[in-house]
């Protein structure tokens, strides 16, 4: 029952990876938008809290308008620059997304009794497949591209989940 469940994880994890793809570029576009944003806020706000403990109570008004000012100096991004931030969001997304992969991956296989450099390979293979079947998925979906350069990018994501799992595995649980 525990392997089938963990096989039931990894399949849903990658119909989250599916539904994501299928968004129009445009959707896709908006949610990574969404997020500078909202970095961009928390990171106003903490420079607000850390100028404001700072500020004497005889000079507050003055000084909360310059305060205003440079807050808006520094977060005008042009948009060249918002769009590198942008871009920067996506592509650890799909490494993100593949990492998170290859650990749910990892988990089945150990499941198995498959561990060590023969999991590996099952492992590696699995993510890598399923990245090159992703983006040729997104070849179909409008304003989406298929790019060999994202394939890397996701593969690049799970090997770096693998070498996470492995030495959580063996370097922290082992030991206990």
């Amino acid at each position: 029952m525990k392997k089938i469940v963990l096989i039931l994880i990894c399949i849903v994890w990658m119909g989250i990876l599916f539904y994501n793809s299928s968004n129009n570029g445009q959707v896709s576009n908006e949610k990574s938008h969404t997020i500078l944003n909202d970095l961009r806020n928390i990171n106003k706000k903490n420079i607000q809290k850390n100028n404001d403990k700072s500020i004497s109570s005889a000079n507050s008004e003055k000084t909360k308008v310059s305060l205003k000012k440079k807050i808006k100096e520094v977060f005008k991004v042009p948009n060249n620059r918002q769009e590198k931030l942008n871009m920067f969001i996506r592509k650890n997304a799909h490494a993100f997304e593949y990492f998170v992969l290859a650990i749910l991956v990892a988990i089945a296989m150990f499941a198995f009794h498959l561990k060590g450099r023969r999991a590996i390979v099952y492992i590696m293979f699995i993510c890598l497949l399923y990245a090159v079947t992703d983006e040729f998925h997104q070849a179909f979906v409008p304003g989406r591209t298929s790019l060999v350069s994202d394939v890397i990018i996701d593969f690049s994501g799970s090997i770096i989940g693998i070498i996470v799992f492995y030495t959580a595995y063996y370097k922290l649980l082992k030991k206990s």
